[in-house]
């Protein structure tokens, strides 16, 4: 692992860090009954019988956890690709692999999988989405909704920049896509998108079994949005991968602050 790599690491972990700790003590601060509140609310529907510190702690680590490991996983994406190391190789046998074996019918399909990740449908959703969160006056998560969305692109169009990777290409492409590959602009956009839908959602059924449902729907159609990627030959596997790393840090970023500055609810 080189120098730059770790020092990478070391900075987004003490970020991270900082800045789930600082949500953590907000929170502790400023709803002492609602985290209780939340607690029993984790026991009845667990079993877990969690202190209201436990289950603060479990949230923080959670939180922490899933920022690192997506900076760490992206971070080494991002030195192989630049050093061309075997992973190079073992993308492109992927995707030869792949492009091989498709079939007319797989790529219809593949084509309409990409097209509910693509800059369109998330445009379409974050309009939608800011509309709806308007309507109901739900102004700070309104706020955290569009820079979840913009933000992500903006962060990208500036990954593209850097890395300026090259797409695969085929004598016989499936799609013929410009710009450069590293990382997915899909797999990050559709990780962000209809995470914070989910994310939206669990907000307004607070508590309810139908939260897991959602997160898991989400997580299959974002699954699906990246591996079309790779049939359709306009990413490498491991451009699809640092989309989802990078992604979800982004993601996480955007939900502790937004834990952080939403009202809890009232606890009766």
């Amino acid at each position: 692992m080189s120098a730059t790599l770790v020092i990478i690491i070391i900075a987004g972990a003490v970020i991270a860090i900082a800045w789930v700790l600082g949500h953590w003590w907000d929170v502790h601060r400023r709803h002492p009954q609602a985290i209780r509140q939340e607690a029993r609310d984790l026991w009845s529907r667990t079993g877990l019988h969690w202190s209201p510190p436990e289950y603060l702690t479990a949230q923080l680590l959670i939180s922490l956890a899933i920022t690192i490991a997506g900076i760490a996983v992206f971070a080494q994406l991002a030195d192989w690709v630049s050093d061309k190391a075997a992973i190079t190789d073992l993308d492109i046998r992927f995707d030869n692999v792949l492009h091989a074996h498709a079939s007319p019918v797989g790529v219809t399909i593949a084509k309409a999988v990409s097209f509910i990740g693509g800059p369109a449908a998330m445009a379409v959703l974050m309009v939608a989405g800011a509309i709806y969160l308007l309507v109901r006056r739900e102004m700070l998560l309104l706020y955290g909704w569009l820079v979840a969305f913009i933000g992500g692109g903006a962060l990208d169009w500036a990954l593209k920049t850097i890395f300026q990777r090259d797409r695969p290409s085929f004598p016989d492409a499936f799609v013929h896509v410009g710009g450069y590959s590293f990382p997915s602009g899909h797999s990050m956009g559709s990780l962000i998108g209809y995470g914070m839908l989910a994310y939206v959602i669990a907000h307004s059924t607070r508590g309810r079994r139908s939260d897991v449902v959602v997160a898991v729907c989400g997580g299959i159609v974002v699954l699906a949005i990246g591996f079309s990627r790779l049939y359709l030959g306009a990413h490498y596997l491991s451009d699809v991968l640092a989309g989802f790393a990078a992604g979800m840090v982004w993601l996480a970023a955007n939900i502790i602050a937004l834990e952080a500055s939403l009202p809890k609810p009232a606890v009766t």
